[in-house]
């Protein structure tokens, strides 16, 4: 029979080996401009994400959330737009509302695993730019990824690895 402190130690162990990364990489270098708080934010909605075959209904409006959620913590506004096929017309969305800039996340990668029984791992990707309405200059470019854990014990999803990395992006911008 095993200690109670061996089963503790291979436990933590176990947690540390399988645990949840997701990364920030700037795409653009560091932000070409501050963005000012009395600024309103236009949030373009992402198309759903997909693996394959399968698409991962609401994983856009996920990501969308997740993005208005941070600005909405540093801007005077955030708007929620739609999908929209092209920047220019994020653009003249954003110009409509009253907006100075345009934030339209692409989604790279979405996949939503039976981590538990598979041992594949839960994938998020996505590429975010910040475009200024005014003169549609890039702000700031960045791809965020990331992997669930190993041992997700049944509660991850890729929008649970969402709210960290997209937090320490637009922190950047500010």
């Amino acid at each position: 029979m095993m200690k109670p402190q061996i089963l503790l130690l291979l436990t933590i162990g176990i947690a540390l080996v399988g645990c949840q990364t997701t990364t920030v990489a700037p795409v653009s270098g560091v932000p070409k401009a501050k963005l000012l708080r009395a600024e309103k934010i236009y949030v373009v909605t992402p198309r759903d994400g997909s693996y394959g075959e399968t698409k991962y209904a609401g994983s856009g409006p996920a990501v969308a959330a997740t993005l208005e959620g941070a600005f909405s913590r540093y801007a005077a506004d955030v708007v929620n737009g739609p999908s929209v096929d092209s920047l220019s017309e994020a653009v003249a969305a954003a110009r409509q509302k009253g907006c100075s800039y345009v934030v339209s996340p692409k989604i790279t990668q979405w996949e939503d695993r039976a981590t538990e029984w598979s041992g594949r791992r839960d994938k998020i990707g996505f590429i975010v730019k910040v475009v200024r309405t005014e003169d549609q200059a890039e702000i700031a470019t960045a791809e965020i990824v990331g992997k669930s854990s190993l041992m997700t014990f049944g509660g991850d999803r890729p929008q649970d690895m969402l709210k960290k990395p997209v937090d320490e992006f637009v922190a950047t911008l500010y």
